[in-house]
């Protein structure tokens, strides 16, 4: 029996995060007292203590959905198989591998969105590269088991995913756990500072270095244009 290794879309953490991140200014704004709601004509009220299981219930659900049905790739001992294209890459086809994060842009409706695409990128030997989008940082690592030869730049994704899941974490545990009178100016400006590194100078960096390393395929969207990659864009 052929053993899979599957991996599926993690653009459902951007949503995710966003409504973590409103339950969290909610909880940091009553600062330790109930809530009262209004929904359907009834009225609600809710402690601090079940909003927090509310909010574990709700994310325990979501991350459980999310990661059971659909996959885009999955890594076995033959190679790299993508799912939307039904093609298997095999490990001899491979030339490296890498995980970069490529900026997406879009204005739809008025509503500009801004999101750092974690992006596996597959150099082929003779053929044109591929861009699978949304996919964990946990492939590169796969592939290593699967393949120990295969080139890749392990450590700086692995690097901009502890700082993306460090800066995540810290935002979500001030407006969670730590409270309003923690709450300082220097806090702030520190995470105006990083998320500038985590959207804008990480990006660039790691796209750099791959194009330095492979030749120039891997570009940002702009507001005239989308996938503006040089590659095949699953």
């Amino acid at each position: 029996m052929k053993i899979k290794i599957k991996f599926h879309s993690i653009y459902y953490r951007f949503y995710l995060f966003i409504i973590l991140l409103t339950i969290g200014v909610v909880k940091f704004i009553s600062n330790g007292k109930p809530i009262s709601a209004y929904f359907l004509g009834y009225n609600f009220t809710i402690s601090q203590d079940q909003l927090t299981y509310i909010t574990l219930g709700l994310t325990l659900v979501i991350v459980v959905i999310f990661s059971i049905f659909g996959y885009k790739i999955y890594l076995c001992k033959d190679g790299i198989y993508l799912r939307k294209i039904d093609l298997l890459v095999g490990w001899d086809e491979i030339d490296s591998l890498s995980h970069v994060w490529i900026n997406s842009f879009s204005v739809r409706n008025g509503l500009i969105r801004f999101y750092n695409r974690k992006t596996l990128v597959i150099y082929r030997k003779g053929y044109k590269a591929i861009c699978v989008y949304n996919i964990s940082l946990l492939s590169l690592f796969a592939a290593k088991v699967y393949c120990n030869r295969i080139k890749t730049n392990i450590l700086l994704a692995s690097l901009a995913t502890m700082l993306n899941v460090g800066f995540g974490g810290w935002v979500l545990y001030q407006f969670f756990f730590a409270g309003l009178d923690s709450m300082k100016l220097w806090i702030f400006f520190t995470w105006m500072g990083l998320f500038f590194i985590k959207t804008l100078t990480l990006p660039l960096i790691m796209t750099g270095l791959e194009n330095k390393i492979h030749g120039d395929y891997l570009f940002h969207d702009t507001a005239y244009r989308k996938n503006a990659s040089k590659a095949i864009h699953l």
